[in-house]
């Protein structure tokens, strides 16, 4: 097994793994929208969710629409918790009448109270722990990006499918459409070269050690923090030894044959 080499801000980017955020949105579904949903990933199972609100924003005036209190609701043992309509699988809570708007809105996640976001309350990034801006095929949101501190807005109907794609969370930290999968792993994890050996990661999640499948030689790996911060980097041929990494989600990328891999890693 060689040697890892862990960078000098080794610490500071374990602060930095989020325990908790929007891991998939699902605002736009077919017919009469009764599948919405918003699913939260933790890095640590059976995450208790008491002091957290999640918070609907509308795009038409940049201003909340409904709140959520998550008091006495905690992810599952897979880290998973969903809020959505009654025929989504493995629902927690349900949402209200007013439901999930299509966009342009944003849904945001706040160290805070339900009582702290009445409706029409301002955006927002005071203790805010994370936020998607989403649309479908609508113009960018100024309001919305810049009041919860984002820079991208995400299309759902991307690949001209919204009724019937979800936005998840990447590798990347980002959001990309995929098949809606509340509850279980997102569909669309990895960012490969084209023209690349397909590559694995087991297990993920990692406790120890992570393996990769699919490699024939030696190869240049670093792992960075969703907020881009290279903690781990070094040469194997196999196997990465992850033991000193905090819950969290993290970012592996792999130089193969002169081309960038990057692939989701969750360690617990």
């Amino acid at each position: 097994m060689p040697t890892y080499t862990l960078l000098a801000f080794l610490g500071v980017g374990f602060l930095s793994a989020q325990t908790l955020m929007i891991n998939e949105v699902d605002a736009d579904c077919p017919g009469a929208d009764t599948a919405e949903f918003i699913e939260l990933y933790s890095s640590t199972p059976n995450f208790p969710l008491d002091g957290y609100a999640l918070v609907l924003f509308n795009g038409s005036n940049d201003a909340s629409y409904a709140s959520y209190d998550l008091d006495g609701h905690s992810t599952d043992s897979n880290g998973y918790f969903v809020i959505g309509d009654n025929g989504v699988i493995g629902v927690s809570e349900i949402l209200n009448s007013s439901g999930l708007q299509n966009g342009p809105d944003a849904v945001a996640l706040y160290q805070a109270d339900k009582s702290d976001f009445p409706i029409k309350a301002a955006v927002t990034t005071t203790n805010l722990i994370d936020a998607v801006v989403y649309d479908s095929d609508d113009a960018d949101d100024t309001g919305l990006l810049t009041g919860l501190g984002k820079t991208v807005q995400y299309n759902e109907n991307e690949l001209s499918d919204a009724s019937n794609h979800s936005l998840q969370r990447q590798s990347d930290g980002g959001f990309k459409t995929g098949t809606p999968s509340p509850n279980t792993s997102n569909q669309v994890l990895a960012i490969t070269a084209p023209k690349t050996p397909m590559l694995h990661i087991y297990p993920n999640p990692a406790l120890n050690n992570v393996k990769i499948d699919g490699l024939d030689h030696e190869v240049v790996f670093s792992i960075f923090s969703l907020s881009g911060q290279c903690l781990l980097s070094n040469r194997t041929n196999e196997n990465i030894d992850v033991s000193r990494l905090a819950n969290g989600f993290y970012m592996l990328q792999i130089i193969l044959n002169g081309q960038l891999i990057r692939l989701k890693l969750i360690k617990h």
